[in-house]
């Protein structure tokens, strides 16, 4: 006969209850970070920047000079906007996870802006392989803690 310990159960689901929102949302995090180096979202390509296609007068007539204008990566000139994210969590509760960006204008490059001519890029939204990555880290985590 096994013996049921009733105080192991109570600090394995208190555990499970703390680290859990934490182990999801740095999930999360580090999804939305990967969108910066592979410069799309869920396998779609962020729309080309007019500043690296020949024959624009972004092109032509750059703001900034030197080559990295055609070759620094879409939404990455600073690298304040990708530290934004990486820097996302602000509340991992079991009750509530939140990411938040606080960059100037991420809302606008997130969403885009048809009144100022800004094609939307997604970096931070609801995504199908985002939720399955989740659902795998849950079901990871949940073996390792209720391990017998």
């Amino acid at each position: 006969m096994s013996k049921f310990n009733f105080k192991e159960i109570l600090a394995n689901a208190a555990k499970m209850k703390t680290e859990l929102p934490l182990v999801i949302a740095n999930q999360a995090q580090n999804f939305f970070v990967r969108t910066f180096t592979q410069q799309a979202f869920d396998g779609a390509k962020w729309k080309e920047v007019n500043r690296r296609i020949p024959g624009t007068n972004e092109y032509k007539y750059p703001k900034f000079k030197g080559l990295s204008r055609r070759t620094t990566p879409i939404l990455v000139r600073t690298g304040r906007l990708r530290r934004g994210v990486s820097n996302s969590i602000k509340t991992a509760t079991w009750d509530r996870i939140v990411l938040m960006v606080e960059a100037p204008g991420a809302k606008a490059l997130n969403e885009g802006n048809p009144d100022n001519n800004l094609d939307a890029r997604p970096f931070m939204k609801g995504s199908p392989v985002l939720d399955q990555e989740i659902k795998q880290k849950i079901v990871k985590y949940v073996d390792k803690v209720w391990r017998v």
